[in-house]
């Protein structure tokens, strides 16, 4: 199995209504991309009182953040790999929208909201081996 590293990964720190993309090169990580969630009009509860509408905009973004991933194997610049960051409800719900070819793609998925870390200390974050991540 190659061991991926400095660029060949695409690490993606999301909240329910963030997505910072970034990669790792030289040892440090470098912010290439990030976007933020639409705003969703209308009630979401549907009648039922036990989710709100603020669930509602973190299912949307979830399934928003797992998109863009499906989507960049599909583009020109094939990833490696993925590296995921986002709080358990989120990242529960990026989990369940990746399609089967990105989901073989997803190196690590971390139960951690770093979305407001700065950049610079992200990588203390990852935990990257020193040969870099093992890709398929």
């Amino acid at each position: 199995m190659p061991n991926s590293f400095d660029g060949q990964v695409i690490y993606i720190v999301a909240d329910g209504g963030k997505a910072r993309i970034l990669q790792h090169k030289d040892g440090h990580m470098h912010e290439v991309s990030h976007f933020a969630a639409a705003e969703i009009a209308g009630s979401s509860d549907n009648g039922r009182g036990d989710f709100s509408v603020a669930d509602h905009h973190k299912q949307e973004f979830g399934k928003r953040v797992a998109t863009w991933m499906n989507d960049q194997l599909h583009g020109g610049s094939k990833p490696d790999g993925f590296v995921l960051a986002a709080p358990a409800k989120v990242l529960h719900v990026i989990r369940e929208h990746l399609a089967k070819p990105t989901q073989a793609k997803l190196i690590k998925s971390i139960d951690k909201d770093l979305i407001n870390i700065p950049v610079a200390d992200l990588v203390s974050h990852f935990d990257i081996p020193e040969t870099g991540w093992k890709t398929a």
